[in-house]
């Protein structure tokens, strides 16, 4: 029976593997790459940064946006794959993208939504680089 018990447990564990990435709460920094979960041979990294919005201090008539791009980097039955996944939050066109995209990738069907992009930019602040930047990025597989 105790052997039961344990098959009954180790089952419901797998089952309740997480999808998504590799890393929970404390965001992907500028550069990083993580693994994409329920797909090993797929990543992604935070490529680039583009930050126009509003510093904090001042009056806009622009709230402006945040542009992120994304490379997605794997290997599927066909051999490699890069693509580039462009997302934006704030005031974004079809240029920038959205804070949701839905893409397939190495045969994997994922929604990407775009939370946060920081640090949120601040008055005379001349230190921002963009190595100091990190996204809050859910992904969900469908």
């Amino acid at each position: 029976m105790k052997k039961y018990v344990f098959v009954l447990f180790a089952a419901m564990a797998v089952a309740c593997k997480s999808t998504g990435v590799d890393k929970k709460g404390e965001g992907i920094q500028y550069k990083e790459t993580v693994v994409l979960n329920d797909v090993p041979t797929a990543t992604l990294t935070f490529y680039d940064v583009e930050d126009g919005r509003c510093p904090e201090g001042v009056t806009c008539i622009w709230g402006g946006r945040a542009a992120v791009d994304l490379l997605l980097s794997g290997v599927t039955t066909e051999g490699g794959i890069k693509e580039h996944v462009k997302m934006c939050i704030g005031e974004c066109d079809a240029s920038t993208g959205s804070d949701t995209v839905e893409k397939t990738f190495a045969g994997e069907k994922y929604r990407f939504v775009l939370s946060a992009v920081n640090p949120y930019p601040k008055f005379g602040d001349s230190t921002r680089t963009k190595e100091k930047y990190s996204i809050q990025l859910k992904i969900e597989k469908k």
